[in-house]
């Protein structure tokens, strides 16, 4: 019988099932209209009636002229690869059957950086500055979390 990476660091580690539970975001008050959209599949960004800037991730007010009257936008969902990192070990358990994953930072058009996950490609594949588009991740009936593919040709 082979044992899945789950049972192994059970008997190993002495891990429970509740060591396997990933985090999940909490919407605040100000973000719930981005969670709300990602349920939907669609990447909204939050911005300043003021002065125009984009935020993200979402603020109560805005980071370029403290602003509180904002309106949400629809997102291109395109983005490009500013940098990576491929984590290969040294995770937390709940994360560890999904190694290696790839962390980055990506900008969107819109002007804000985000920070995600790139799924979809061998990490060997990626390169800073190549196209990306967005996918959505249902993690849970709550929470679904945009992540990033490169664009298919």
């Amino acid at each position: 019988m082979d044992l899945t990476m789950r049972e192994k660091l059970k008997q190993k580690m002495g891990c429970k099932d509740e060591d396997f539970i990933k985090p999940l975001p909490v919407a605040a008050p100000w973000s719930k209209p981005f969670w709300d959209a990602a349920r939907e599949h669609r990447l909204t960004l939050k911005k300043c009636k003021v002065c125009g800037h984009i935020d993200h991730p979402p603020y109560l007010y805005c980071t370029a002229c403290s602003s509180e009257e904002a309106e949400w936008i629809q997102a291109s969902g395109k983005a490009t690869l500013y940098a990576y990192a491929v984590n290969v070990y040294g995770v937390p358990f709940a994360f560890m059957e999904d190694l290696p994953y790839v962390l980055a930072l990506v900008d969107l058009p819109e002007g804000p950086r985000m920070i995600s996950s790139i799924v979809g490609c061998d990490p060997k594949d990626l390169r800073n500055g190549m196209e990306l588009e967005v996918v959505f991740d249902d993690v849970s009936p709550e929470i679904t979390l945009p992540k990033w593919k490169p664009v298919s040709n």
